[in-house]
């Protein structure tokens, strides 16, 4: 027994030198195994099975972690880091690629176009099928996407900058108007304005990324304050200032103040809807929560759910209600124990049953659409063209039409939805990519 304790003691010291061979290697030379562990990994993944059961149109491995694959007409525009490149719909075939620092989608239908920039070379729209440059602005460090229109943000000296609506398809100026401050920081694709939130963990890149219709006004975040923009007429409406107990966002046309202060260790809240242009008190309301405070000091520190026009909210009896931002008024109110968990202009999402049941409400007709048990545990989205369903612990994913609950999708897999389109969904895993078309 002696001689196995010493045998096991030689073993552990030679280990243990091994270990300290390698890390003098690494120290010496910074040389870095994990990323090479990482491919590897990457690559016996994607050769172990198929994206989905039942398959995928095509699979494809893409250069570089895609944030997202938006449907563009008959392509994907896949964007990567450092890379932007467009994958035909119906084959997965490389229809062209280009360099850039970020990237989107704008416009609806023939206007429909892939926007790249590149940090000092400003902006290019091109065609998403072939790459053609439709238009470019060599100005421009930040852009948001929309179907009717592109915002872009030039700033040419050291504080104020120019933001323009220009029309997606050959990028004809609508308006410009000048936003005083250090505008510059809002660089990029789509950088954050202060509005409501997309629910959708799972899904967030991919509904994000898919270009909705402009809202009437929007809040930009300058030098601590909030300056709204008209976006119909090109104007500039003023400033707000939010506080630590204040949140201000935009939505609905109107300037929202939530208010959350400490009250018997929780929280007190008040809503406020503002004019725009005039900062008077259109309609206020006490106890509706947005969810916009945390932490024991009530602080401010997320924008409220939903879409441009709709909020949720949870009010003074615990029942979460849709909310109108327009007029206040409740769109839809749940019973005890109902949980919104998602919503866009025209649907929302709630689970009942203990989240065992999915109801789909429909904003228009006011009440419940249709309704489909679920897991507890699944993650669930809204989108223009589908309503997600992921079940991880059983490794399926299925998709529902907003508005009849038709089943368009039911199949197997553990990939990601990087892409939703109005006949299928882009899914991805590591690096490998494919396309999902809906039945």
């Amino acid at each position: 027994m002696a001689r196995g304790a010493v045998r096991n003691f030689e073993t552990a010291l030679g280990a243990l030198g091994v270990l300290a061979l390698i890390i003098t290697a690494i120290l010496v030379t910074g040389w870095n195994p994990l990323p090479n562990v990482s491919q590897w990994w990457e690559k016996v993944a994607d050769s172990t099975g198929k994206l989905a059961t039942p398959d995928t149109t095509w699979t494809e491995r893409v250069g570089g972690q895609p944030s997202a694959a938006i449907v563009a007409n008959d392509a994907a525009i896949v964007v990567m880091r450092g890379t932007v490149e467009a994958r035909a719909l119906s084959t997965g075939a490389v229809l062209w690629q280009r360099e850039a620092d970020w990237a989107g989608v704008a416009g609806d239908g023939v206007n429909t176009v892939a926007v790249a920039g590149r940090r000092g070379q400003g902006l290019v729209a091109l065609d998403p099928s072939t790459g053609k440059e439709r238009w470019a602005d060599k100005d421009v460090v930040g852009a948001w996407t929309y179907r009717d229109s592109v915002l872009t943000l030039a700033c040419g000296g050291l504080t104020d900058c120019t933001l323009a609506a220009r029309s997606p398809r050959d990028g004809a100026q609508i308006w410009k108007v000048t936003l005083p401050g250090i505008g510059r920081v809002l660089n990029g694709a789509n950088p954050g304005l202060l509005g409501t939130e997309v629910m959708a963990d799972a899904y967030r890149d991919a509904i994000k990324a898919m270009p909705r219709s402009i809202p009437a006004m929007l809040g930009f975040p300058i030098e601590q304050k909030v300056r709204v923009v008209d976006t119909a007429h090109g104007k500039l409406l003023g400033e707000q200032e939010p506080s630590n107990t204040t949140r201000i966002v935009v939505a609905g046309g109107k300037v929202l103040a939530s208010t959350a202060t400490p009250k018997d260790g929780g929280c007190r809240f008040s809503l406020e809807a503002r004019d725009p242009a005039t900062g008077k008190s259109v309609w206020k309301k006490e106890g509706y929560d947005l969810r916009t405070a945390s932490g024991a000091g009530c602080e401010q520190r997320h924008d409220p759910g939903g879409s441009d026009t709709v909020l949720v909210a949870t009010r003074g009896d615990n029942r979460e209600v849709f909310l109108s931002p327009r007029d206040g008024h409740e769109m839809w109110a749940g019973a005890a124990g109902d949980e919104i968990v998602a919503a866009d202009s025209q649907y929302g999402l709630v689970r009942t049953d203990g989240g065992k049941t999915l109801s789909v409400v429909g904003f228009d007709r006011g009440g419940r659409l249709w309704q489909q048990p679920v897991s507890a545990k699944a993650d669930v989205a809204i989108s223009r063209y589908a309503v997600l369903v992921r079940d991880s612990q059983e490794g399926k994913l299925t998709a529902y039409e907003p508005v009849s609950g038709r089943l368009l999708l039911d199949v197997k897999t553990t990939s990601d939805v990087i892409g939703v389109g109005e006949k299928g969904l882009m899914i991805g895993r590591g690096r490998t990519i494919g396309y999902l078309p809906f039945a």
